[in-house]
């Protein structure tokens, strides 16, 4: 397979560091640009303040660009991974799609267009082969999801094709760092935050819709499912954490229910991704860890959803799972999505 060269848009957040984490020492992709705001660019790429919990990688000897020259450079790429505010994502992600590069974006901005496919890549997969019909010669926008609603919907999908739901109902306890690097400083310096997360749960409840819904020709036809959710940011640095209660169409015992949860793969276990952890979720007595193996040397590292205090009682299924909201979330799971496309041969020769 060949190696595609790849740009960063973003530089110093959260994401975008994950994005580098990630890249740097990846065995598809080469990370050949990193673009940043009128502060950053011009600078060394390892000269910046590095603010995740993991030693900085060894990263390449990268000048950072400015987003002023971005479309001036496209012939020193192919792929693009977005970490970009939506305010600046809107500007640079289509138009760059037109020029026939491939976007994958973590921003908000485009999720619920309906010529962009919303995709976590172990539960609607199909979408994106659907949307684009097996093209590989033109660019294209696909988005990853908000980082909260990964731990929700994944271990719901077996349920939803498997037995059928009849009601959800979702209850978040979200890290400050899905706020991004702002709000965890100011927490640091503080300790002070708010437990608001205005809009959260609306787009919360879309997704899901879109995320179990039916790919079409001309997008997505959401979910027939009530969804009800509510959320809260919560004194904790990093991984999101969802109770969900689930009403089966059925009445199912718990060992069968669970079964059918453990077995559960997708596409890219299928494919042996290299992002692809062996199951899309794990059952495990202690729901947060402690620590997780440094995903630069371990691309598999937090991509797995937890899922503790597992219970089935009669057509209701409770559990609580956990995400590591800045790397399945968000990186790892925009990674994993691209991985997916190039596999399934959507991502030119």
């Amino acid at each position: 397979m060949r190696v595609r060269k790849v740009a960063i848009l973003g530089s110093s957040g959260l994401v975008a560091q994950r994005f580098q984490q990630r890249l740097v020492n990846h065995p598809w992709f080469e990370l050949a640009a990193v673009y940043g705001s009128p502060r950053t660019a011009g600078k060394n790429l390892a000269d910046l303040e590095w603010h995740l919990p993991e030693t900085r990688p060894n990263i390449p000897p990268i000048k950072i660009r400015s987003m002023d020259t971005l479309f001036d450079d496209i012939g020193d790429f192919e792929v693009v991974f977005s970490a970009l505010p939506s305010d600046v994502a809107i500007t640079v992600e289509k138009p760059l799609a037109e020029r026939g590069l491939f976007v994958f974006s973590n921003a908000s901005t485009h999720r619920m267009d309906d010529d962009v496919p919303l995709i976590v890549a172990d539960l609607n997969p199909h979408h994106l082969l659907a949307l684009h019909d097996g093209d590989a010669t033109t660019g294209f926008v696909a988005c990853s999801t908000n980082c909260t609603i990964i731990p929700a919907a994944l271990p719901l999908k077996p349920l939803w094709d498997f037995i059928g739901l009849d009601g959800v109902s979702i209850a978040t306890e979200q890290s400050l760092s899905g706020g991004g690097i702002d709000l965890l400083t100011s927490f640091r310096e503080t300790n002070e935050y708010s437990s608001d997360i205005p809009g959260e749960a609306e787009k919360m409840r879309e997704e899901c819709l879109s995320l179990l819904g039916r790919a079409q020709v001309d997008g997505v036809k959401l979910a027939n499912l009530p969804v009800q959710v509510t959320v809260q940011r919560v004194n904790r640095e990093y991984g999101h954490v969802v109770n969900v209660i689930a009403d089966l169409h059925t009445e199912k015992e718990e060992n069968e229910v669970r079964e059918w949860m453990e077995n559960y793969r997708s596409r890219p276990q299928a494919l042996n991704l290299p992002s692809a952890p062996e199951t899309p979720f794990v059952f495990v007595d202690d729901l947060i860890p402690s620590s997780l193996p440094d995903p630069a040397n371990d691309l598999k590292s937090g991509m797995a959803v937890r899922i503790g205090e597992f219970d089935v009682d009669g057509d209701m299924v409770t559990f609580r799972a956990w995400s590591e909201n800045t790397i399945r979330g968000a990186a790892g799971g925009t990674v994993l999505l691209a991985e997916l496309a190039l596999a399934e041969g959507l991502l030119g020769e």
